[in-house]
């Protein structure tokens, strides 16, 4: 699984190999509570997202987005802003908004392979 951010990056390369995941796993079972690691890796993710990559917030937006999109136009402005972000963020460009559709067109596809990359719970 590709990391999502900082919180993922401490498991996979610090708690895992060093077995600190496994012992506060075992004490936290037989205590019999939540040790809370998942909950701290969600927020350093969401806090320290890979650059590059989509946020939670970012993926459940595009996921709104291609839910409604028709292919067509956008709702309004803000809409192409946030599309434009986005892709800003995640290919490490400088594309300023624009209202050429052929351009929109090609940012919005790129947005659509991205998002299919993931998988968010």
């Amino acid at each position: 699984m590709k990391s999502k951010g900082l919180g993922d990056d401490i498991e996979k390369f610090i708690t895992k190999p060093l077995g600190i995941k496994k012992a506060v796993d075992t004490v936290a079972k037989a205590v019999n509570k939540d040790c809370g690691c998942d909950k701290r890796k969600a927020t350093l993710n969401k806090w320290f997202p890979k650059k590059g990559h989509l946020t939670q917030d970012e993926f459940d937006y595009l996921t709104m987005f291609f839910d409604s999109y028709n292919g067509k136009r956008l709702n309004n402005e803000q809409e192409r802003d946030t599309l434009y972000r986005i892709y800003n963020k995640v290919y490490r460009t400088n594309e300023k908004p624009t209202t050429c559709s052929a351009c929109l067109r090609s940012i919005i596809e790129d947005l659509r392979y991205e998002l299919s990359k993931y998988d968010y719970d």
